[in-house]
């Protein structure tokens, strides 16, 4: 919807720029949305199949080679983190570089979330989405814009809206409260993560603190510091004992900044049959290419994709040696 709206000042001489890096959904509507207005230029920025990294330099060569042709690029619109791949492009350098030009920034932040702390505005990007399912609350989409941006963007409204101010102008009804009261708690445990979470000897004169006398936001960004570095570990952990497996080919898992989210595949095996093997051992991974379509075709994998493990704070070492066993005994043919 909002890509709609975002669409209708656009004409032509006008470009707007994605990534093959990114889910569906923030490639899709940018595409048909260049579709619907003619003449506006689609720029498509690939990252590296080998290491998975998305290069700030070549959004800069992109921009830059567009200014040189007359375009004027609008909107980049990029992942904030993989779903697949887990890499975590630069944002905040990338944005940089495209406000230079004048184009407005779109992160989709729905992988991004649950494993890092997130600034909107220290990103200084222009539009941020996320989906509160990814971090324990219920099934809802959530973007914050830029207020000064936000005012000037049109829509279709319904009548009772029409002198509303924004962000209320874009609803169509009644907010679903329950929902909200759901995402309102969701947010809640995660400030308290750092209360289960033990601290890291370097960090002990700031965790001595009373949560009490600390902001929501403050025990928000110490919780997710927290999980952050867990879920590290236990990615550095899972992807050592995987690839001690010869038949384990892990794939572009070189991005200098990553999420705990490993995509692998089993030579020989279907990456659908690594997925129903492991299920029946207990263990529960996904397998396909997980809506990155382009990602996967680009990486070579096709449709069919390969296998995902992910990583949570609740992870354990015990829970990634199940999963490593359990690709063991696929390989050795007894899964």
């Amino acid at each position: 919807d909002m890509a709609r709206n975002l669409s209708r000042g656009w004409k032509a001489g006008d470009g707007v720029m994605v990534t093959n890096l990114d889910h569906d959904s923030n490639i899709r509507p940018w595409v048909q949305a260049v579709e619907r207005c003619k003449g506006v230029q689609l720029t498509t920025v690939k990252f590296d199949p080998k290491t998975g990294r998305l290069d700030p330099e070549i959004f800069r060569r992109s921009l830059q080679e567009n200014a040189e042709k007359k375009i004027k690029t609008r909107l980049v619109a990029l992942t904030g983190a993989s779903n697949i791949l887990g890499t975590r492009p630069d944002i905040k350098t990338i944005a940089s570089i495209a406000h230079q030009y004048g184009a407005l920034v779109w992160v989709d932040a729905v992988h991004l979330t649950p494993h890092a702390v997130v600034s909107m505005k220290d990103l200084n990007v222009d539009f941020l989405g996320c989906s509160s399912y990814k971090w324990f609350g219920p099934h809802a989409g959530v973007l914050a814009v830029k207020p000064q941006i936000l005012e000037k963007i049109p829509n279709d409204r319904l009548r009772p809206m029409k002198d509303y101010p924004h962000p209320d102008r874009f609803e169509f009804g009644t907010l679903p409260f329950e929902i909200l009261a759901g995402i309102t708690a969701a947010i809640e445990f995660i400030a308290a993560i750092e209360t289960l979470l033990p601290s890291p000897a370097s960090s002990s004169a700031s965790a001595s603190s009373s949560s009490s006398m600390m902001t929501r936001r403050e025990r928000i960004v110490r919780s997710m510091t927290l999980v952050q570095e867990h879920e590290k570990q236990m990615r550095l952990y899972a992807e050592k004992l995987l690839s001690s497996i010869p038949q384990v080919l892990l794939h572009a898992c070189k991005a200098p900044v990553r999420t705990p989210t490993i995509y692998f595949s089993v030579k020989g095996v279907p990456s659908k049959q690594v997925f129903s093997k492991l299920a029946r051992m207990g263990v529960y991974v996904g397998a396909g290419h997980f809506y990155a379509m382009d990602a996967a075709d680009h990486l070579g994998l096709g449709a069919g994709g390969a296998v995902r493990a992910g990583i949570m704070a609740y992870t354990s070492r015990g829970d990634i040696q199940r999963l490593v066993d359990g690709v063991k005994a696929i390989v050795d043919g007894r899964g």
